[in-house]
Formats: C-alpha cells, sequence, structure tokens
C-alpha cells in the first residue's frame, strides 16, 4: 500500500509518496498539474495507491480523474487538516508529507464527497445564484445613481414597462444617463441568462420527489428547494438535526470551563451556500404566519435583525432536517410538531401520497 500525499498550487503539484513504514519512497516539489504528469509520476510507487489532497483549487477535477483509473482518492478540509497537525515549519513539501502520514496513520480528515450530478446541480444554481447577485448590484448602483440627482422613481417597479419609460426621460446628467444606459444594457444580459438558468432549473426539478415535498414549505419554490437538496446531498449523512444545523454554519460557537459558558459568533467552516439559502428563505417568511416568522418576530427586538434571522434559519433547518428525513410535507410536520408538543403520539401519514 502507497500513501500519496498532494499538495495542490496553480501551476504544480508538490506530492509525496510513503509506504505502509512510514519510509518516503518518491518525492517532488513541482509536479506538473497536467493529468498525464500526474498520472505517470503515480504509476511509478507500488500500487494500489490510496491519494489525499486538500479541499481547494483543482482538487474536483484532479478527483474525479484519478478516480476514473482506479486509484482511491480522499479530500480533506484544509481547517480540520491544521487543527490535527500542528508544525512550526510549513513549506510545500511538509504539506504533501502531511497528507500522506495522516492517510498512514488513519487520521485523514475526509469530508463527504457529492456525486457527479450532485455537483454539476450545485455548479448551476450557484451560477444563477451568482448572477442574481450582480443583476441586484447593477439595480442597486442605478438607484444610487437616481439618489444623488435627487430622483425618485414613481411606482415599486424601476424596470417594467412603466418604470423603464419614465427612466428614459428622467433628467440625469449626460454622464450619469450614458452609465446608466450602460448598467441597463448589463441588467438586461444577465437577466435572459438567469431565465434561460431558469428554464433548465424547472426541468431539473420535474418529477423530483424531494424538490416536490420541500416545496410544500411557505416560502420554498422550486429554485429554493432544489438549492437545498444539492447543498444537503444525502439526509442520511446527517445524524441530528444540529449536525445539519452545523454544516450550514448556523450554530454558535461555544466555550466552556468550569461554571463559565460563553458563545462566540457561528461557525466559520460551514456550507456558506446553504446557509444563504436558509437566510434567504427566512426573509421571505419573516412576516408570514408560522412559527417561522414568529421566531423571528420574537427574537428582533432583542437580538437584532442578524441575529434573529440567523436563529430563525436555524429553526427552519431542523424543521427540513426533519421533512427529508421522515418524509413529511410542511402540513404533517405541523401535526406532528403539535402533537409531540402535546405529548400525543399520532401516526403521520408519510409523503408517499405527495410523492
Amino acid at each position: 500500500m502507497t500513501f500519496v500525499g498532494f499538495d495542490l498550487h496553480k501551476r504544480y503539484i508538490t506530492a509525496c509518496a510513503l509506504d505502509a513504514a512510514g519510509e518516503s519512497i518518491a518525492e517532488v516539489r513541482q509536479l506538473s498539474t497536467a493529468l498525464e504528469a500526474v498520472t505517470a509520476w503515480l504509476n511509478t510507487p507500488p500500487r494500489p495507491v490510496t491519494v489525499g489532497l486538500e479541499a481547494t483549487l483543482y482538487w474536483e477535477w484532479l478527483a474525479t480523474r484519478l478516480a476514473e483509473q482506479g486509484h482511491t482518492v480522499h479530500i480533506a478540509h484544509a481547517f480540520h487538516v491544521k487543527l490535527i497537525w500542528q508544525a512550526r515549519a510549513k513549506t510545500d513539501p511538509i504539506d504533501a508529507r502531511t497528507l500522506a502520514e495522516l492517510l498512514r496513520v488513519n487520521l485523514f480528515p475526509a469530508i463527504w464527497i457529492p456525486d457527479v450530478e450532485t455537483r454539476r446541480r450545485r455548479q448551476r444554481l450557484r451560477g444563477r445564484a451568482f448572477l442574481v447577485r450582480e443583476r441586484t448590484r447593477l439595480k442597486n448602483r442605478i438607484h444610487g445613481h437616481l439618489t444623488s440627482e435627487n430622483l425618485v422613481a414613481p411606482g415599486a417597479d424601476l424596470y417594467g414597462k412603466g418604470g423603464r419609460a419614465w427612466l428614459a426621460t428622467a433628467p440625469l446628467s449626460p454622464v450619469l444617463r450614458a452609465q446608466t444606459e450602460r448598467l441597463l444594457t448589463l441588467h438586461d444580459a444577465i437577466t435572459r441568462e438567469i431565465a434561460g438558468l431558469d428554464g433548465e432549473v424547472k426541468r431539473a426539478a420535474k418529477g423530483n420527489p424531494i424538490v416536490k415535498q420541500l416545496a410544500t414549505m411557505p416560502g420554498v419554490g422550486v429554485f429554493s428547494a432544489l438549492f437545498v437538496q444539492a447543498e444537503i446531498g444525502s439526509i442520511d449523512r446527517f445524524r441530528s438535526s444540529y449536525e445539519l444545523a452545523a454544516y450550514a454554519g448556523l450554530v454558535p460557537t461555544t466555550r466552556s470551563s468550569g461554571e463559565k459558558t460563553a458563545y462566540g459568533g457561528l461557525g466559520k467552516a460551514s456550507n456558506r451556500w446553504l446557509k444563504w439559502i436558509l437566510i434567504e428563505i427566512v426573509v421571505t417568511l419573516k412576516l408570514a404566519p408560522g412559527p417561522v416568522g414568529t421566531y423571528y418576530r420574537h427574537l428582533l427586538r432583542a437580538k437584532g435583525k442578524p441575529k434573529a434571522q440567523a436563529a430563525a434559519a436555524r429553526k427552519l433547518c431542523c424543521y427540513l432536517y426533519w421533512m427529508m428525513k421522515e418524509g413529511w410535507t410542511y402540513e404533517q410536520w405541523l401535526q406532528q410538531h403539535v402533537h409531540s408538543q402535546r405529548s400525543e403520539v399520532r401516526p403521520v401519514q408519510r409523503m408517499g401520497a405527495v410523492a
């Protein structure tokens, strides 16, 4: 058995291969990132070969190609590697050897790797979210131009037919008029791209039982449901709703010593995209009737908007966990929630009829 650690860089890879006894078999400081060069180097040590690398740069591409060639590949979270292995000296060869050594002694902090279909779905949905963010930035900049000229657009939709007609005649300065026209051109181009992606998202969600199930919750549409499913993956890999909330970065850090306990900010080592979509759902639910909106409004005055949103998103995350775990619709979950509060045990129909 050979254990290989790859330290990835943009232009090269630092590699180290160890045998079962921990002796170095081969090392290279600057291996080409070309697949042919990596494959040729991996063919030199004795097989079977187990490869370990951190989740950074082009790790997904490399892990997929090496797995296709029959190599066992493990991916580690860089933060967890640092927690396990502390060293005074940090160089590329030391990092590569560290990864190989952690593999050898079975302490490698491997993370869950989604399948190819889930990764492609994530890329599509994250790409759409990026375009929506960029379009929002363009809108804000246009509104900034209007504010600088003390102009207030009539009506709610500045980008509808009526809003465009007013914007075309607004008394902007020549410079801001030219800039606004450029921003509108970019806005329209991005809107067309988003519309094309919306069609792909709807086709991907068609016939998906989990999306249909999650979309029964108020504030959760087809896009949000598919996004949540893609970011969570298999719900069975989480042992509790607390684990899922921690994975989403919605659990505050805790420092406890003796009789003193202090709570800090939310964990940084998390799935930031899952956290983002959950908070986006909370924004749509915070004024709506139901347990999530009620919880948000209860905390708003005492904790402030950011903390109230995070706490409500954590509660929402727990609800989604049990819906996916038990196969309940939102109404079925509410029934179960009310029954559990009343200490009544009553069977709840599963999702079969909806799926």
